[in-house]
């Protein structure tokens, strides 16, 4: 009995070793580990395009890796298909992007599969370049007059002076807006603040044609309401602000507020705050062409 027993023992110890033996076939799935460990890069001003990198390791042999383009809705576009590898079990994946093509932020996914059908994916993200919010001119209850008007036409974004018909010639390289009013107030363009190479305001200020400098000053309508002007202490939304087209714009009534852009390339708005008549001392005229307009401007630094 005693020998039986030291044999059952013995089996038992041998099937242990036996079990102990046995490898583990187990394989681990595969990794993506980006450059220092960041997965995401905000753009540089001098940025034009930047490459982000990630270290794949696959134990199970690399089959495939793939890049994909992602939107925020989250449709992946595959940008790109790499087939040879550093080596069966690593990859250094390298890519570019044009920043041009950031708007403002692109996703891309990096997806390996290796050749135990073992999936892994990790995403880099890219933040387009932010220009911080640069300073404002804002000058405050600016009266110019019309063709007619005592008042200056004339005014500078630059020092916010306001020239008359007489000393605007001396200062031309400075004067960014002119006003004018066309009709009476029941036909015709009405309220006008155009630029110095503008066909009408040539028309109705002939000395400019003498001047030295004539600032293309262009325009555009915005959706801008008073309150939102009223609210800007920086350029961040002026700075957005495009499609600068016009060599005019007609038609101002109290509240309007519109867009302009310097010759120099300030950008900039300018409400309305009121229109009035003057006295009409000649006949021919309109009471609208001897008053004056009222406006706040705000433009780049």
């Amino acid at each position: 009995m005693k020998k039986l027993l030291l044999f059952g023992l013995g089996v038992i110890a041998s099937l242990g070793t036996l079990t102990s033996c046995k490898k583990d076939t187990t394989v681990a799935a595969p990794t993506i580990t980006f450059l220092n460990g960041v997965n995401s890069y905000t753009a540089k001003e001098t940025d034009t395009a930047y490459t982000f990198v990630a270290n794949v390791e696959a134990a199970g042999s690399i089959s495939s890796i793939k890049i994909f383009d992602v939107t925020v809705d989250g449709i992946e576009t595959q940008v790109s298909s790499i087939t040879k590898f550093d080596s069966d079990t690593k990859h250094e994946v390298k890519y570019t992007v044009k920043l041009a093509d950031v708007s403002n932020f692109k996703k891309f996914k990096i997806s390996v599969t290796d050749k135990k059908d073992m999936s892994y994916s990790a995403s880099f993200l890219i933040n387009a370049y932010t220009k911080p919010a640069g300073d404002i001119s804002t000058y405050t209850a600016t009266l110019l007059g019309s063709q007619y008007a005592t008042t200056g036409s004339f005014f500078s974004t630059t020092n916010g002076q306001v020239y008359t018909v007489a000393t605007s010639a001396a200062s031309s390289s400075l004067i960014d807006l002119i006003y004018y009013y066309s009709g009476d107030g029941t036909v015709g363009n009405g309220a006008t603040i155009g630029g110095a190479d503008d066909t009408n305001i040539l028309g109705v200020y002939t000395g400019i044609t003498n001047w030295s400098t004539k600032n293309a000053t262009r325009f555009a309508t915005t959706s801008m309401t008073t309150t939102e002007f009223d609210a800007l202490t920086n350029d961040a939304k002026i700075s957005t602000l495009s499609t600068f087209a016009d060599t005019k714009e007609i038609g101002l009534t109290v509240g309007s507020v519109i867009a302009f852009k310097t010759a120099g390339g300030k950008k900039g708005v300018l409400k309305v705050t009121s229109i009035t008549k003057g006295t009409n001392t000649k006949n021919q005229q309109q009471d609208f062409q001897f008053g004056t307009i009222e406006i706040v401007v705000k433009v780049q630094k």
